[in-house]
C-alpha cells in the first residue's frame, strides 16, 4: 500500500512545462495542415468556376423535382396537410427563382404561383381547423400569391 503512494506523488512544474512543448508542436502542424486543405480547395474552386457544365437533368423536370421534393418531405412531416404545404412552399420557391423565368413563360409562372399559394393556403387552413378552414386558406392564399405576382414584375430597363 505504501508502495502506491510513492507512485503517485504530484508532478513537478518542469514536467508540465516540458509536456508543452509538444503540444505547440502539434498546434502548429494542423495549422499548416488547415492552411493547406484550404488553399487547395480554393484553387478547385476557382479553377471549377471556369469551366460551365451542362446539367443533363432538364430545366422544367428540375422545377417539378422541386415541387416533388417539397411534397415529399412535407408529407413526412405532417402527413395530408404537411404535403400540400410543402409542395405550396417549394412551388413558390421553383417557380420564383433565377431559373424559371428564363424558362417558364410570364403566364405558367403566374398559373404556378398561383396554385402554389393555393396549396400552400389549403395546408395551413386544415391543419389550423378543418374543411372550412382550408377552404378559406386556399382563398387567402391564391389571392397572396397572385398580388404578389403582379406586384413584383421584372421591368428591363435599357
Amino acid at each position: 500500500m505504501f508502495a502506491k503512494a510513492e507512485c503517485m506523488a504530484p508532478r513537478s512544474e518542469d514536467t508540465y512545462r516540458a509536456g508543452k512543448g509538444g503540444s505547440g508542436m502539434k498546434r502548429l502542424l494542423a495549422l499548416i495542415l488547415v492552411w493547406t486543405l484550404l488553399v487547395i480547395t480554393g484553387t478547385l474552386v476557382s479553377a471549377d468556376g471556369q469551366t460551365r457544365r451542362k446539367s443533363k437533368f432538364g430545366r422544367k423536370a428540375r422545377t417539378a423535382a422541386i415541387i416533388a421534393g417539397g411534397a415529399g418531405v412535407g408529407a413526412l412531416a405532417g402527413g395530408k396537410k404537411g404535403a400540400a404545404i410543402g409542395a405550396g412552399g417549394a412551388g413558390l420557391y421553383a417557380f420564383n427563382r433565377g431559373a424559371a423565368r428564363r424558362n417558364f413563360k410570364g403566364k405558367t409562372r403566374t398559373a404556378g404561383t398561383v396554385l402554389s399559394g393555393t396549396a400552400l393556403g389549403a395546408g395551413v387552413g386544415g391543419a389550423a381547423g378543418g374543411k372550412r378552414a382550408a377552404a378559406i386558406g386556399a382563398g387567402a392564399g391564391a389571392a397572396g400569391s397572385y398580388l404578389y405576382t403582379r406586384k413584383k414584375r421584372y421591368h428591363r430597363r435599357y
